[in-house]
């Protein structure tokens, strides 16, 4: 599976290794800025059409951080723009005074052998949204339902996908009415995602 993989790093060189690990994997490496240009003004700023946000379906970001600084810098704008877009991120480096620690999918305290950490923020379920998706299913169903139904979560070429578990104790129109409604609660936590596919069919 190729991913589009947003790299930043809070000073020049410290993600290089890491990216070359990408790319021997197979993965696209994006970045924000040019390697010889300085951290200010990014792609996007400079020609909108440019921003990876804006001209890829960004799977994961990494950002890789050498040394403790305990503020952003400017070289670190695209994992602030990856979060504020629901992009999961993965905090590479020193874990002290890690600003990010709070909002990072996963972290790791390297600054190497990165790749399993992003394909599995990638491609693993979405916490909070599989919460969001459960509520919504069980509203409709009802608190009788044994099992309760759930749902999971996961991203994939910039869409959200739900899978419905359990739904078997559903009727058709109650998966109809609960497909629609998880779509719209979805959009109103992910309003950036290139689409939300809802699958509740029991298998």
């Amino acid at each position: 599976m190729k991913l589009n993989v947003l790299v930043a790093e809070n000073e020049p060189g410290a993600a290089a290794l890491a990216a070359d690990e990408l790319r021997t994997a197979g993965h696209s490496v994006l970045t924000c800025h040019e390697a010889e240009h300085p951290a200010f003004p990014c792609r996007g700023i400079v020609d909108p059409a440019r921003c990876p946000l804006r001209s890829h379906a960004v799977d994961v970001a990494l950002l890789v951080r050498s040394g403790g600084d305990a503020l952003p810098n400017a070289r670190e704008e695209g994992a602030r723009c990856a979060l504020a877009q629901r992009v999961p991120l993965v905090v590479a480096g020193d874990p002290v005074l890690d600003p990010y620690d709070t909002y990072a999918t996963r972290t790791l305290g390297r600054t190497h052998d990165v790749v399993n950490a992003c394909e599995l923020a990638a491609t693993g379920p979405i916490e909070a949204l599989g919460r969001r998706a459960t509520e919504v299913l069980r509203a409709v169903c009802g608190e009788t339902a044994v099992p309760e139904p759930r749902a999971e979560v996961t991203r994939r070429d910039g869409r959200l996908r739900v899978r419905g578990l359990d739904t078997d104790v559903m009727t058709k129109d109650q998966r109809s009415r609960a497909a629609v409604r998880i779509a719209m609660a979805l959009r109103e936590i992910d309003p950036f995602a290139g689409g939300i596919d809802v699958a509740l069919e029991p298998a």
